[in-house]
């Protein structure tokens, strides 16, 4: 069954908290954040369900001055992982992104988190630089970014 995407709503939130327990052991946002980023934040908050179970979300902060946008967050459950629920999210928020006038999309990402790097490499993102010691726990991301006006990256 295909999931149906959506933008998250107030009512979400708990399924939101609950999927980010999942999905995230470090790093994660805490309740007062999601609270924040649903209805008050410059943010879009998309979301993947299947009868009504949110299996997926993703969060993207947006910089409409600029013309640019930061994917924050992308939660796949790890029952759903490896059947497209993470490409759908992406692909369903850089078109509405792109719709929206967006120019430049950002996203970082572990340095050996291959999964993602896959997904956001197949979706023609390119890495432009690493972040040493971006994590609290002190772990390197590759910041990676894609272009949306001619579909290069810089």
């Amino acid at each position: 069954m295909k999931p149906e995407i959506r933008i998250a709503k107030e009512e979400d939130l708990p399924a939101l908290i609950e999927l980010d327990n999942i999905c995230i052991k470090e790093e994660k946002f805490h309740k007062k954040q999601w609270e924040y980023l649903l209805p008050k934040a410059k943010s879009l908050v998309v979301i993947a369900s299947i009868d009504g179970n949110i299996i997926g979300s993703m969060v993207i902060l947006l910089r409409k001055h600029i013309a640019n946008a930061r994917i924050y967050i992308l939660n796949v459950h790890p029952a759903c992982r490896r059947a497209g629920v993470g490409s759908l999210l992406m692909d369903t928020t850089l078109k509405f992104l792109k719709d929206s006038g967006y120019k430049k999309v950002t996203i970082e990402t572990g340095i050996n988190n291959q999964a993602a790097l896959n997904l956001y490499i197949s979706k023609g993102f390119e890495v432009d630089r690493i972040l040493k010691k971006y994590y609290k726990t002190g772990g390197d991301a590759k910041h990676l970014v894609l272009m949306l006006t001619d579909g290069k990256t810089k």
